[in-house]
């Protein structure tokens, strides 16, 4: 009894399960050698995972080898479709590539996620029936990869719910200079646009998505075009370092006003200025991260283009010289409407005690109405006795408000 093998004799529905969650495919390729009955256990494994990793080596393996395997695994597959599709090599046969995943859409492949390195000369075109595909709702794209502007049909994607897009400098520039996705079910969206192509277009027809996640170097950013009228989530990374400053504004705005509509935005800078921000109706929470930004500037013109905030957390990384303890807050000229009966809860990080955060702090809780909390982080370097004195001596508008002054940092 204690011999007999349980596992060989569980049904094969069962077995399959069991070796999907396997690493890779080629785990589950090896059990062969188990015994006569698992032979063909394997060729219906609902989830594929060809990685040119692990045993392949990557960069260093021998892709004929991998190739020959992954043709062996399609080909020996049965007829039952494939739920889950993961393919990760150095691309040395586009067409051969576009062969395995144009088989993956023809067995209903439903989350399809393709990384792939094609050099410093080549580019891959996601294939034209990728687009078509009824049963694809989760697409990930990473490497030297694009989604081209014209698209084989206006309405792509029928049943995508979640794209992640995320590409590096593509041997054929021309493919990257303009992106177009569009997908009437589209709930999730995340781009990182790592490289910089001037004239790039990218144009989002997305009705009901719900969250978006862009990383993007906005000076190769010339257009962004959005309909995401039903957009909730918003996290935006202006990976602007080391941008023009002179051009970024109109690009920043530009996708900013795309997404006016949200409630919770994640907004990351370094130069973005004040300029014309657009107006956040719906806008019910909001993070800033800034770098070198005068965040004074920019944090007074959110708070008036915000009417129904409720959660504010600002986090400064700029680095303070001496210049900085001569400045003063400039408040906008009327109480914005959101200290006056929305704004509950605001984190200042790190306050460093300097005339301007106090001027801000103090500003903040005199005409803060509705203010519940306000959280001011400290490096044990800037803390003092002082500043936790002076804050406990200013005025609030709010009777409830709690004020609390942390001595180490969050982080």
């Amino acid at each position: 009894m204690g011999d007999k093998d349980w596992i060989s004799e569980l049904p094969d529905a069962l077995l399959c399960r069991i070796l999907s969650f396997l690493p890779t495919t080629i785990w589950a390729v090896r059990t062969s050698i188990l015994s006569k009955r698992w032979n063909n256990v394997w060729t219906c494994v609902p989830n594929l995972d060809l990685d040119c990793g692990g045993n392949f080596g990557y960069h260093h393996c021998d892709h004929d080898r991998f190739a020959m395997f992954v043709d062996r695994v399609l080909c020996s597959r049965d007829s039952s479709d494939i739920k889950k599709f993961r393919l990760r090599t150095c691309v040395t046969d586009l067409a051969r590539v576009e062969g395995w995943i144009c088989t993956a859409v023809r067995r209903n492949v439903v989350e399809l996620e393709l990384e792939l390195d094609a050099g410093e000369k080549y580019t891959f075109v996601l294939p034209r029936s990728v687009f078509s595909c009824k049963t694809l709702k989760v697409l990930k794209l990473h490497g030297s990869l694009c989604i081209p502007y014209a698209p084989p049909a206006s309405r792509c994607f029928p049943s995508l719910k979640c794209l992640l897009v995320s590409v590096k400098s593509p041997g054929c520039k021309s493919l990257m200079e303009n992106m177009k996705v569009s997908a009437l079910e589209l709930k999730t969206l995340r781009m990182s646009l790592s490289k910089k192509y001037p004239g790039e277009n990218v144009l989002i027809d997305a009705p009901k998505l719900e969250k978006l996640d862009v990383q993007t170097h906005l000076e190769g950013v010339s257009n962004y075009s959005l309909d995401a009228r039903s957009l909730v989530n918003a996290n935006i990374d202006f990976d602007d370092y080391f941008a023009d400053r002179a051009s970024l504004p109109k690009h920043a705005i530009a996708l900013l006003a795309g997404i006016s509509n949200v409630k919770y935005l994640s907004l990351k800078t370094s130069y973005l200025r004040a300029g014309e921000l657009p107006f956040f109706p719906n806008l019910n929470k909001l993070k800033v991260v800034v770098y070198r930004c005068k965040y004074w500037d920019l944090l007074a013109v959110l708070l008036e283009n915000a009417p129904n905030l409720e959660d504010l957390d600002l986090e400064d990384g700029t680095m303070r010289d001496e210049k900085h303890s001569k400045l003063h807050w400039k408040p906008p000229k009327v109480v914005p409407n959101c200290l006056l009966s929305h704004l509950k809860t605001i984190t200042l990080c790190p306050f460093r005690g300097q005339k301007i955060d106090m001027e801000l702090a103090e500003y903040l809780l005199n005409n803060g109405h509705l203010l519940d909390k306000m959280t001011l982080y400290a490096s044990y370097f800037w803390h003092t006795l002082d500043v936790g004195s002076a804050l406990r001596m200013f005025n609030r508008a709010s009777m409830t408000c709690q004020v609390e002054y942390n001595r180490i940092n969050r982080y």
